[in-house]
């Protein structure tokens, strides 16, 4: 009689999820969310009057929106070796990808040759940065109430 209870007993704890896990996954949701805020503020003071910012001034917010991408996408790294649904695993990897690319696209190397490409690509880059952001913030919203905490 103990070995079904027993057997009962191992079923159904492998069925209740593991709050511990849940509060871990979470935590690394929240966290990357927090690398993708720095990215969106780094990206919005690039675009701030980009027209008229002096090439010492456009190195310098590239250098910034690329520390945050390189971050971000580091951030992301670490949060791909968790658990996630098909859709969430999917859009994380979207935007890993764009935050490294973003990474490479915002190198500004030596000297001011970089400087008219930045400013004449960054809008569409950037765009195509906070599109990759939306989705996948949308998708892990989506998990995040799937599994029992609104985001």
């Amino acid at each position: 009689m103990l070995g079904p209870l027993i057997a009962l007993t191992a079923i159904l704890h492998a069925q209740i999820p593991d709050s511990a896990a849940r509060t871990q996954r979470l935590a690394a949701l929240k966290a990357f969310d927090d690398s993708l805020t720095a990215v969106s503020a780094a990206t919005t003071a690039f675009r701030a009057d980009l027209n008229h910012a002096s090439p010492d001034l456009v190195l310098s917010r590239a250098a910034r929106v690329q520390r945050h991408c390189a971050s971000a996408a580091a951030q992301g790294q670490r949060l791909a070796a968790d658990s996630l649904d098909s859709q969430l695993r999917h859009e994380l990897t979207s935007l890993r990808t764009a935050l490294n690319v973003c990474a490479a696209d915002f190198t500004t190397g030596v000297g001011y040759r970089k400087v008219d490409s930045l400013a004449a690509w960054a809008p569409y880059r950037l765009a195509r940065l906070d599109d990759a952001i939306r989705r996948y913030r949308g998708a892990a919203r989506t998990f995040q109430h799937r599994v029992g905490q609104p985001s």
